[in-house]
């Protein structure tokens, strides 16, 4: 899928490619994460401070475009290790919402669900702009997440 391309430099950027491969098998997997996915216009950065690795998501209306670092300066900035950063991806999502609220009779769906709650809480997890870009956050939780 022609819509999801790395900038030139971000291919060497191992969280970057995963995350490519990531955002184009959930779009061919999951047609309907489509919708959300053109409605996105923002950039998203991300830093693993553990792996000291970088990115910035810039989306168009239907287009992606990863870079290696931080480019500009984003709308919402996510910043953690790369273990809950990645965890991100498994919350589970209602439907038809897409809101990250675990099945209770699903114990993997919880634990992911209390993990990522207490690193945020416990500040190993930082989402910088959430309040003001938080549909749009929403949005792209759903277009990454691997549920739903």
């Amino acid at each position: 899928m022609n819509d999801v391309s790395l900038a030139h430099g971000a291919e060497d950027n191992g969280l970057a490619v995963m995350l490519a491969d990531l955002v184009r098998q959930n779009l061919e997997a999951k047609p309907h994460k489509k919708r959300d996915f053109a409605a996105l216009a923002g950039s998203f950065s991300i830093v693993a401070e553990d792996a000291e690795v970088a990115l910035t998501m810039r989306f168009a209306k239907g287009k992606l475009t990863i870079h290696d670092g931080i480019v500009g300066i984003p709308d919402v900035t996510i910043r953690g290790g790369s273990d809950t950063i990645l965890a991100l991806s498994n919350l589970p999502l209602t439907r038809p919402l897409g809101l990250p609220i675990p099945n209770p009779r699903d114990k993997n769906e919880v634990e992911v669900m209390r993990s990522v709650v207490a690193d945020l809480r416990a500040g190993r997890v930082h989402i910088y702009g959430m309040a003001f870009h938080f549909p749009m956050l929403m949005r792209l939780t759903r277009v990454m997440s691997v549920n739903g």
